[in-house]
């Protein structure tokens, strides 16, 4: 049942959803908390509130919905139903369409921003260098020598590139360069936690590269991350939602 996981009271962040089941591109994430339960798969929620004035969730419409409950952090999906006015508050009557699932944060928010980065292709031939200076796998000192020296050749070709969306999986970002799927890159970018400068390098797999029509000889990269330390996705992950609490107080005032 809904009331073993969820609780009245409980903070809910709302994103929009387009008609393919897909969270909407560049839609802003809405605050809003559990009214009360009414079935088994219907609830009541308070219409959230953005810049000192209502959000409407629109009847019909599908959204997606994340519940911060004692027990962690659970996802659905669900489509409005109706409204009604209760106490000065507009209630959202809304229909659950999936069944909670239980996530990890880091895998679910992203950041929408403007970042400024560089990126490089790593390509075979880096990737066996990179192998046999491991294994160090030379004949002799001369040949060590040489395979650190095209390796340090390859490492100067950066190419600068734009971060639009960030989390701690991924990142979309626009360079002037199309990539095949499943290429591997390896991004780089400095950003401020707190008062103190932290230095990101990571390796990430391409998974889509689009040419974006608005804008002549731009490409917008997917990349999902897969050689990146603990820790770093740590601090990536603080960094992200300091931004967040940052935009959401401005959108209060």
């Amino acid at each position: 049942m809904l009331q073993d996981i969820l609780t009245i009271g409980d903070k809910i962040d709302i994103r929009q959803m387009n008609h393919s089941g897909e969270l909407m591109r560049h839609t802003k994430t809405y605050v809003s908390q559990l009214v009360d339960f009414i079935d088994t798969d219907v609830i009541h929620i308070a219409t959230p509130i953005g810049s000192n004035r209502i959000i409407i969730l629109y009847v019909g419409e599908n959204y997606n919905l994340c519940f911060y409950t004692n027990k962690g952090l659970y996802q659905c999906t669900c489509v409005v139903m109706n409204y009604y006015k209760e106490n000065n508050m507009i209630i959202a009557v809304v229909k659950l369409t999936s069944d909670l699932e239980k996530f990890q944060r880091r895998q679910y928010y992203r950041l929408e921003c403007v970042l400024e980065m560089e990126y490089r292709a790593i390509g075979r031939e880096e990737e066996i260098l990179e192998k046999r200076l491991l294994s160090d796998d030379f004949g002799s000192d001369g040949e060590r020598l040489e395979c650190r020296n095209k390796l340090d050749q390859l490492n100067q070709a950066w190419q600068k590139a734009t971060i639009t969306d960030l989390s701690g999986g991924g990142a979309r970002f626009n360079s002037a360069s199309f990539h095949e799927s499943g290429e591997t890159v390896r991004i780089r970018f400095d950003i401020f936690i707190g008062n103190k400068l932290k230095k990101f390098s990571i390796g990430a797999k391409v998974v889509a590269s689009t040419k974006l029509l608005d804008h002549a000889g731009v490409y917008e990269q997917r990349v999902e991350f897969n050689d990146i330390g603990t820790k770093d996705r740590d601090y990536l992950i603080k960094y992200i939602f300091e931004q967040d609490r940052k935009k959401r107080k401005n959108d209060k005032n």
